[in-house]
C-alpha cells in the first residue's frame, strides 16, 4: 500500500521542523559554549594579573597575613577555573550532541523528502499514463468509427 503525497508532505514537514528545531538548539549550545570558553579566559587572565601584581609586591616586601591572603585568593581562582574548565568541558560535549541529533535530524528530513518526491513524480506518472490510456481510447474509438461508417 502506498502513502499518499499529502502524508508524505506531512511527514516532511514535521521533519523539517525538528531539523529547524536542532539547528536553533545547536546554535543557543555553541553560544553557551563560547560563554564558558570567554570565562575561562576571563578568569586565567584575571589570575595572571593577579600573580603578576603579587610578583611585584614581594619585591617590596609583603607581611604574613597579606601572604596568607594573596594564597588563598590563589586557592580560591584556581577553585573556580577548574569549575569553569569542567563547564567547558560539559559544553563541548553538549555541542557534540546537538551537532550530532541535527546531522541525524538533517538525515531523516532528507529521507522523508525523497520519498516526497518520489511519491509526487510516481503520482505525475500514473496521471500521464491515465491521461495517454484515455486519449488512445478516444482515437481507438475514432478509428472504428471512421472505418466502420
Amino acid at each position: 500500500m502506498a502513502i499518499s503525497s499529502s502524508r508524505f508532505d506531512t511527514l516532511t514537514q514535521l521533519s523539517e521542523r525538528r531539523r529547524d528545531g536542532a539547528a536553533r538548539q545547536l546554535t543557543s549550545q555553541r553560544q553557551r559554549q563560547e560563554t564558558a570558553a570567554q570565562q575561562l579566559v576571563t578568569l586565567e587572565q584575571y589570575r595572571l594579573d593577579y600573580c603578576q601584581q603579587m610578583q611585584a609586591r614581594l619585591t617590596q616586601g609583603l607581611d604574613p597575613a597579606s601572604w596568607h591572603n594573596y594564597q588563598a585568593f590563589i586557592a580560591s581562582l584556581d577553585k573556580a577555573i577548574a569549575q569553569c574548565r569542567m563547564r567547558v568541558a560539559q559544553e563541548q560535549t553538549q555541542t557534540h550532541h546537538q551537532h550530532q541529533r541535527l546531522v541525524k535530524e538533517q538525515q531523516t528530513h532528507a529521507a522523508w523528502q525523497g520519498l516526497a518526491d518520489r511519491a509526487s513524480l510516481s503520482a505525475a506518472l500514473q496521471a500521464r499514463t491515465a491521461e495517454q490510456r484515455q486519449s488512445d481510447e478516444q482515437a481507438t474509438q475514432a478509428w472504428l468509427r471512421r472505418a466502420n461508417g
